[in-house]
Parts: C-alpha cells; sequence; structure tokens
C-alpha cells in the first residue's frame, strides 16, 4: 500500500498601469487664443497667437501629482498693447483617471501669475487632458488651458491655450516583469519492508504569473489568463478528493471597502474559471481580504504590484493508490 500526499499552491499577480513617486519633466507646443481682449473701439486687435510651455511635477502615486508650469502664450495685440508678449506661471495638482492601461484622463485646476506686456495679475486656472504611456518613462499628452479673468488696467479678459507635447520620468525606478518559476516535481521512491511502508509526498511548487491576469479595474480574467488553470484544472480531475480555496487580495490604493468588493470579484472570478472546467462548485471555497495580508510594503510601486494578487491553494490531502 501506498500513501500519496499532494500540495498545490498558485499565484496570481493582478496590476494596473500605475506609477512609481518620482519626477517628471516636459515640453508642449500648439496655439493659444484671448477672449475679450478686443472691443468694438479697438482699430487693431488680434488676439490669437502660437504657445510653448514646459513643466516640471512630483508624481507621488499613480492618481496624483503636483506641477509647476511656465507657458509663453505668444504675441497679441489689444487693450492698448502691440505685439505685448503673454505669459504665465501655474501651480496645481495633476489628478490622473486611467482609462486604460496606458491612456489616462487628467484634470489641474490652481493659480497662476501672468504678465501681459508690462502689467501682472494673479488668477485661477485650469486644465483638461489626455496622456499616453508611449514607452517605460515617456508620456505624450494633449492639454486644454483655461486663464480666468485676467484684469489688466480697465481690461478683464481669458486666455486659452490647446498643445500637444511629451513629459520623460525620472527618479523613480522601472516596474519589474516577473518571471515564471518553473515547476519542481520532486516525487521520493519508497523502500518497503514487510508491512511498513513510506508514503510518496508530491508537490506542486508556488506558480508566479504577470500581473496582466486581469484587465485594468476589472473583476474578469483574460481569456490567455485562463490558461494557467488548466494543470489545476487536470489535477483535481485526476484526484476529486482534493478541494480549492481561491482567496483575493488588493493593494491599499482606494477605498477599503472598494478594494475589500474588487478582491471577493476577483477571486470569484477565479472560480467561476474553475466551474467552467468542471470543477464542482461544493470542492471550492471563495473569500476576499481586500488589503489584508500584504505581502510586501505598499509604500512602494514594487510591493503594491505583488499585494494585488489572487492566491488559489490546494490543501493537503492522503489517499490510497492502486
Amino acid at each position: 500500500m501506498k500513501k500519496l500526499a499532494a500540495v498545490i499552491s498558485t499565484t496570481l499577480l493582478v496590476a494596473s498601469a500605475s506609477a512609481n513617486a518620482q519626477f517628471y519633466l516636459g515640453a508642449k507646443a500648439g496655439v493659444s487664443w484671448l477672449n475679450n481682449l478686443c472691443t468694438s473701439s479697438s482699430s487693431s486687435c488680434d488676439e490669437d497667437s502660437w504657445a510653448l510651455g514646459s513643466f516640471l511635477g512630483y508624481e507621488a502615486d499613480d492618481f496624483v501629482a503636483i506641477e509647476f508650469g511656465l507657458d509663453t502664450l505668444g504675441k497679441t495685440t489689444g487693450a492698448g498693447y502691440e505685439d505685448a508678449g503673454f505669459s504665465a506661471y501655474t501651480l496645481a495638482p495633476r489628478l490622473s483617471f486611467p482609462m486604460n492601461e496606458d491612456l489616462d484622463l487628467f484634470v489641474k485646476a490652481g493659480a497662476s501669475y501672468v504678465q501681459y506686456g508690462d502689467k501682472d495679475d494673479e488668477t485661477l486656472f485650469g486644465a483638461l487632458g489626455l496622456n499616453y504611456n508611449l514607452f517605460a518613462n515617456i508620456d505624450l499628452q494633449a492639454e486644454y488651458q483655461h486663464f480666468n479673468n485676467i484684469d489688466i488696467d480697465t481690461t478683464r479678459f481669458h486666455a486659452n491655450s490647446f498643445t500637444l507635447g511629451f513629459r520623460t520620468k525620472f527618479g523613480g525606478s522601472d516596474e519589474p516583469t516577473p518571471e515564471p518559476v518553473q515547476e519542481e516535481l520532486v516525487e521520493e521512491t519508497v523502500v518497503e519492508e514487510v508491512v511498513v511502508v513510506t508514503p510518496v509526498i508530491k508537490t506542486f511548487e508556488t506558480k508566479v504569473v504577470d500581473s496582466g491576469s486581469f484587465a485594468l479595474n476589472s473583476t474578469e480574467l483574460k481569456p490567455e489568463s485562463k490558461q494557467i488553470l488548466n494543470e489545476l484544472v487536470v489535477f483535481m480531475n485526476e484526484y476529486p478528493q482534493a478541494n480549492v480555496e481561491v482567496v483575493g487580495y488588493t493593494d491599499t490604493s482606494g477605498a477599503a471597502a472598494y478594494n475589500q468588493k474588487l478582491s471577493e470579484k476577483r477571486a470569484q472570478s477565479v472560480s467561476d474559471a474553475l466551474q467552467a472546467e468542471g470543477i464542482d462548485a461544493s470542492r471550492i471555497t471563495v473569500r476576499g481580504e481586500g488589503e489584508n495580508n500584504p505581502i510586501a510594503s505598499n509604500e512602494t510601486k514594487e510591493g503594491r504590484v505583488q499585494n494585488r494578487r489572487v492566491e488559489i491553494t490546494v490543501p493537503a490531502f492522503e489517499y490510497e493508490a492502486k
């Protein structure tokens, strides 16, 4: 008689396109136009010109940055000025909202110091734009800016610009690419003496799968990611006495309640994929732990990548080999 003890544990690492805390520097160019500078009594007035800009920012996490900018909005004629130069210094938080793994929508709202000709003013400004991750540390962006109620002498006007530009990040670390851990199969032969039998132990080592198992902010497994469950399905069909535990985890980004629900739904998604392959639901235990039990620090990007995961474990069991 032989006895076999089997243990299998698989970890799915889940991530979105996130950025580590780092600085960035960028430049942009486009067009500018002013509103309400020209009046009916103006003999010569030109409100349109070119626009150039540069900016420096600090990105605290995937969603929040603080940005300082310098915009040169060309030369215009109006309000008693001929070919007057217009420039603005800006400071504002920059909030990003991921649309997919590479594309973000961003908004800015803050304060600006503007100079028009030999006059200056302080005013509020806002911006709306799209940011596309082209390479590891290079982004392209399109941005609209609006400067509100600029007061020069007795003239009050608004300024606008639309620009295309780029930004490059520095001071952070690149996202690591997890390498799959090769499965190690260990089988010990048993030396039998009369009726004394030494159990043969068979183990399946932990596998680490890349972070693209789920779409960004989604609870649905990508079709190609379901292939990682094939070996587990074969194992459970071969050993019907085996059960499986599916536990979802998240990092601490976002609200705790949202993360709890996300971990539950992602764990359920893995369970549904197993059931679709014929594994009975009574053999599967599903739960979400949200932000609990981190395996790395949530203060770093690498740590957050490791903490966003779904763990699949088959508890050890024994059976009589035929």
